[in-house]
C-alpha cells in the first residue's frame, strides 16, 4: 500500500506552487489564514477547487486542539456552514461543541467526515478508549495525533493503528521522536499522513519534497 499524502495549506500558498506535488488531497487550514471573513474564505476554497484535488476542510478555533489562538464557536459555526458546500470531508475534534450539529450537517449534504483528537503533551495510555469513543460518533474516519516523548510512544501508536487497521483510521505521532511515524504508521494501517510546502502546522511534520523522496524509497 503506497501511503497516501495530505498537503496542508493556508491562504499563503499558490496554485501554482502545490500543483507539482500531485497530492492525494488538499487540507485547508481556515484557523491559519490571514483573515477569516466569509468572502475571503470562499474565495480560497474556489480558487483551490481549480486544482481537482480532493479538498478537507479544518477550522480549529481550541489552542488544545492546535489553534494558534481559541476564538469563538459561533464563527466556526459561520465559517463551516459556508463552506461545507464546497468542499469534499471536513475535520471536526471530538471535543468540540459543534460536533453533533456538524455531524447532522454533513449527513445532509452527503459530505465526509473525520473526527479527530489530539494531544499535544504526551501519547494517552487510554488510545483504544478515545478511539472507541470516536467511533461512536459514526464518522467516516477518525484521526488520532499525539505528541511522542520517546520512541516506545511511537511504538505504541504503530501498535495501536495496525490493531485497528479495519477501520477508517489516520495516526501520528508528534514531536521529534515522531517523524519517523510519518512514514510507518500508513504501513501499519494509517490512510493518510500530512505534510506541508512552507512551514509545519504541527510537530514532527516533513515538508512535502523531503516526505516524497522517503516514501519513494521506502514504498517503491
Amino acid at each position: 500500500m503506497h501511503p497516501k499524502i495530505v498537503l496542508v495549506i493556508t491562504d499563503r500558498e499558490s496554485n501554482a506552487q502545490i500543483k507539482p506535488w500531485k497530492v492525494d488531497l488538499l487540507e485547508i487550514r481556515v484557523d491559519l489564514f490571514k483573515r477569516w471573513d466569509l468572502d475571503h474564505v470562499r474565495g480560497q476554497i474556489l480558487s483551490r477547487k481549480k486544482l481537482k484535488i480532493p479538498l478537507l476542510l479544518t477550522v480549529r478555533n481550541q489552542k488544545k486542539e492546535g489553534a494558534a489562538v481559541n476564538w469563538s464557536n459561533n464563527r466556526k459555526r459561520q465559517i463551516l456552514q459556508m463552506a461545507l458546500p464546497l468542499v469534499n470531508i471536513v475535520d471536526i475534534e471530538l471535543s468540540s461543541p459543534l460536533l453533533k450539529e456538524t455531524l447532522w450537517y454533513t449527513n445532509r449534504l452527503k459530505k465526509k467526515v473525520i473526527v479527530s483528537i489530539h494531544d499535544f503533551n504526551r501519547t494517552p495510555s487510554h488510545l483504544e478508549d478515545i478511539f472507541k469513543k470516536a467511533l461512536k460518533t459514526g464518522a467516516d474516519m477518525i484521526k488520532i495525533a499525539a505528541k511522542a516523548n520517546s520512541f516506545n510512544d511511537v511504538f505504541r501508536m504503530v501498535e495501536f493503528t495496525y490493531a485497528y487497521r479495519q477501520h477508517r483510521l489516520i495516526t501520528a505521532s508528534m514531536g521529534s521522536w515522531g517523524k519517523i511515524s510519518r512514514l510507518i504508521l500508513a504501513a501499519a494501517g494509517s490512510l493518510y499522513t500530512y505534510t506541508f510546502l512552507h512551514k509545519p502546522t504541527a510537530l514532527g511534520q516533513i515538508d512535502v519534497k523531503t516526505l516524497r523522496a522517503h516514501l519513494k524509497f521506502y514504498y517503491p
